[in-house]
């Protein structure tokens, strides 16, 4: 037997009330999960520290990870994560208002990586690699200027 759909409203703002499915925020939940592992919190250490100093273009990012390497696949892993958010909205599986409102509009972690994603399509002629990351950075801007903070005031 199918599983009952409970909705459960938002708070009013002023924007339209939108509706939000027990299934969206499992759905949310469950992309938390499988992205909190050891090897996840070593690859965002990894970007936000040693990627994030050291790399900025394709051709430094390959001089000191080449394929395979681990820098390599530290780079795919954090990207990956994106990636998989960004097929799940595209497809109507994830709300994009929860993700967006949980995570931000993953500008940083797309103006870091995308000089080095570009690269990558170029040296592997897949001009699709990590499209679904850059389609969700797109709508993540668009998001944020359409969703101003919920706060106002700023603690100084």
């Amino acid at each position: 037997m199918a599983k009952a759909r409970k909705r459960l409203r938002s708070k009013p703002q002023k924007r339209k009330t939108k509706i939000v499915t027990e299934d969206d925020i499992e759905m949310l939940l469950e992309l938390a999960e499988l992205y909190n592992t050891a090897y996840d919190f070593e690859a965002a250490e990894w970007y936000w520290g040693e990627y994030n100093r050291e790399v900025t273009s394709f051709e430094e990012f390959r001089n000191k990870y080449p394929q395979g390497s681990k820098g390599a696949q530290l780079f795919e892993r954090f990207t990956s994560k994106f990636e998989l958010a960004g097929i799940l909205i595209e497809y109507g599986y994830l709300d994009e208002d929860l993700y967006f409102d949980r995570y931000g509009g993953v500008q940083a972690e797309w103006e870091g990586t995308k000089a080095v994603i570009y690269g990558i399509r170029k040296e592997w002629n897949d001009p699709r690699f990590r499209e679904n990351f850059e389609l969700l950075a797109r709508k993540g801007s668009k998001w944020l200027e359409n969703h101003p903070p919920k706060i106002k005031e700023q603690i100084e």
